[in-house]
């Protein structure tokens, strides 16, 4: 029982995870199919320029719209894989990157669920947030993009 229990909240943490990224992707997608910029000179979601957008934004800092507030939280890291070549061309993503935040424990969000994320240069973008273990005092919160 224990087994089915297990695999039935991975399988439901996977799903959100997919449906917070997948519903961003598709209006990306239907507004920029070739994967110009958007207004402001953010690259659109889906394109190769997206993860280097988010590279320039590590040290900047975001407001996280969690269960106690917003909260300021630092992007500390944009951590990508090398690339794989049998990785399939039609994908949202040409590569697949995690970025992790950084914030005070206190006021961290909890986890395992969407949040609005917000930066003055970027427009608000809900991102699938999940709780890393805690760093010197430092809340560590993980988004995944595939």
């Amino acid at each position: 029982m224990a087994d089915s229990s297990r695999s039935s909240r991975r399988a439901f943490v996977l799903g959100g995870t997919a449906a917070a990224c997948i519903a961003p992707l598709a209006v990306a997608q239907s507004r920029h199919e070739a994967g110009p910029a958007r207004e402001g000179g953010a690259p659109a979601i889906g394109t190769r320029g997206e993860v280097a957008e988010w590279e320039r934004q590590v040290g900047a800092s975001f407001l996280i719209a969690g269960e106690a507030g917003k909260v300021v939280a630092r992007l500390s890291a944009v951590v990508r894989p090398a690339s794989d070549p049998k990785r399939p061309a039609e994908l949202a993503r040409f590569q697949p990157f995690t970025l992790w935040f950084e914030t005070d424990t206190r006021a961290a969000p909890a986890g395992q669920l969407t949040y609005a994320v917000t930066h003055p240069s970027r427009e608000t973008i809900d991102l699938f947030l999940s709780r890393g273990s805690d760093k010197g005092g430092k809340a560590m919160l993980q988004a995944l993009f595939n």
